[in-house]
């Protein structure tokens, strides 16, 4: 048990308890601005963390992480704006309350389920992290491989209305992740005869480009709403509204374990949670009449689910080192700059960083709902900042934040790029998470590829010589197949009638 004691006096450090307040402050503050988001305030620091310690830059991240999903419902409920996608599912009985007149009892339901979906998201990453790594140790190549497929393929199933499209950005995402010099071959590939291409292309300026900039441009033409209906009352949450909120306790416990077990599944993410909790807490309401006309249960039902995908999506990165969502691989760079490779044995080779992630977890649900808590007003008027001088801010400091990591012009010219790709994809509504998720499973799949084909004895067919592996795809066949098996017959029926 001394791991847990370290990872308390890391987690309760000065460096990491101010790392955690700046990252929740600043996650609350891309939450409540519509058209950021959390991934953006990460991709801008990620370059700021490469001189941390590891436990520090994680709790700097994943305040950001876990600050933003507290930060989207403010927006949501005062301006039927969601400041994160996730959020869209809070307006639907937020913004009714705010009509109403009873801004603060929404208010206290969405923080109120934040928080607990939160907690309890943590409990199960507890529980649930060692238990599936102690299973992850038998893995071999083969298996590593079928759960990074199974992992592609549930990414490109969460985008099935955009299936084309996301296809050929997972597909331009493997390719990006081939430029450089191969390892075992040492033979250079689509670096074009140039030196600074060696190295490939990072993931840091890709994805900095794609979100950071991308977002920051499609912001600059569009601007952010703006309105004077600000009317909350007083300046902070008045916390005599959450005892009514503790009465829908069932619907937060339900609602945080589904969005923690939705975290785990590779490519969904926080929407999907949010959607699938309020649909099962209007169902199992006594009243599901009242959903959608200012009931407080939905607000509760959809905060507490999407806060609790933060710790889900930790499982699978921890235990198998596969990223469940771009948010997670930007959390996987900060672990492989430091030398730490997430898997079956991270639990065992680093507990003091695990008991301190765990530590950091609490603390920041603790820190944002506090925050927000006692300083609503002043975030909620976040939303009047100039779109110019916020879009312009946020470009500066990615540009900044990239050159000093490894001082080239290159990975500059590489981050303004792909900004312009991602604000042409972003603007044109294309799934522009396919293509990150390209990037940076590319690598997982040809490393695994490559070591299953040696062990086969260049087969493939060894793959169905495993059981696990054959579990893997059965599940992958359910999970997959069975939604869209279903959408097939309903369009049938449909048709038919």
């Amino acid at each position: 048990m001394d791991y847990v004691i370290q990872g308390f006096d890391a987690a309760f450090g000065p460096s990491n308890i101010l790392a955690m307040l700046i990252g929740s402050t600043l996650g609350l503050i891309v939450g409540v601005l519509p058209g950021l988001g959390p991934m953006v305030g990460m991709v801008v620091l990620l370059p700021f963390t490469f001189s941390m310690q590891a436990s520090t830059a994680l709790s700097l991240l994943l305040g950001v992480f876990c600050g933003g999903y507290f930060g989207g419902a403010v927006p949501a409920i005062l301006l039927r704006t969601p400041g994160v996608p996730s959020s869209l599912v809070t307006t639907f009985d937020g913004f009714p309350l705010t009509e109403r007149g009873e801004a603060q009892t929404a208010l206290s339901a969405a923080l109120v389920g934040s928080l607990g979906g939160g907690l309890i998201s943590v409990v199960i990453l507890v529980i649930l992290a060692p238990i599936l790594s102690h299973v992850a140790a038998s893995f071999g190549p083969p298996e590593y491989l079928a759960a990074a497929l199974f992992g592609v393929g549930l990414v490109l199933a969460s985008f099935r209305d955009q299936f084309a499209r996301a296809l050929l950005l997972m597909g331009l995402g493997f390719f990006l992740s081939t430029v450089g010099i191969d390892g075992p071959t040492l033979s250079q590939r689509y670096t074009f005869g140039t030196l600074a291409m060696q190295n490939g292309l990072s993931l840091v300026p890709l994805v900095l480009g794609l979100f950071g900039i991308g977002q920051s441009l499609l912001l600059l033409e569009q601007g952010i709403l703006k309105t004077d209906r600000l009317d909350l009352g007083r300046n902070s949450l008045d916390f005599s509204r959450i005892i009514g909120t503790l009465r829908y306790w069932r619907t937060l416990i339900r609602s945080g374990v589904i969005g923690t077990f939705i975290g785990l599944l590779p490519g969904p993410g926080t929407v999907l949670a949010s959607f699938i909790s309020y649909d099962v807490a209007k169902r199992r309401s006594k009243d599901p009449d009242s959903f959608g006309k200012g009931n407080p249960e939905g607000c509760v039902a959809s905060e507490a689910a999407n806060n609790a995908v933060p710790a889900g999506a930790l499982i699978p990165l921890l235990t198998l080192g596969i990223p469940g969502e771009a948010i997670s691989a930007v959390l996987l760079s900060v672990f492989t700059l430091n030398g730490i490779y997430p898997g079956p044995l991270l639990l065992v080779k680093e507990p003091a960083l695990i008991s301190t992630l765990y530590w950091s977890m609490l603390l920041i649900n603790l820190f944002s709902f506090a925050l927000l808590a006692f300083m609503l007003r002043p975030f909620a008027m976040i939303v009047k900042v100039p779109p110019a001088i916020l879009s312009v801010s946020v470009i500066v400091v990615s540009m900044v934040g990239i050159y000093a990591v490894n001082t080239r012009l290159f990975d500059c010219g590489v981050a303004l790029a792909s900004g312009a790709l991602g604000y042409l994809l972003l603007r044109m509504r294309w799934p522009v998470v396919a293509l990150v998720m390209g990037i940076v499973m590319g690598p997982i799949v040809e490393n695994r590829l490559r070591e299953t084909l040696s062990i086969g004895d260049g087969s493939l067919w060894y793959i169905f010589a495993r059981p696990v592996t054959l579990i893997i795809i059965a599940l992958a066949a359910v999970i997959i197949g069975l939604p869209m098996l279903r959408a097939r017959l309903a369009a049938r029926r449909q048709s038919a009638a």
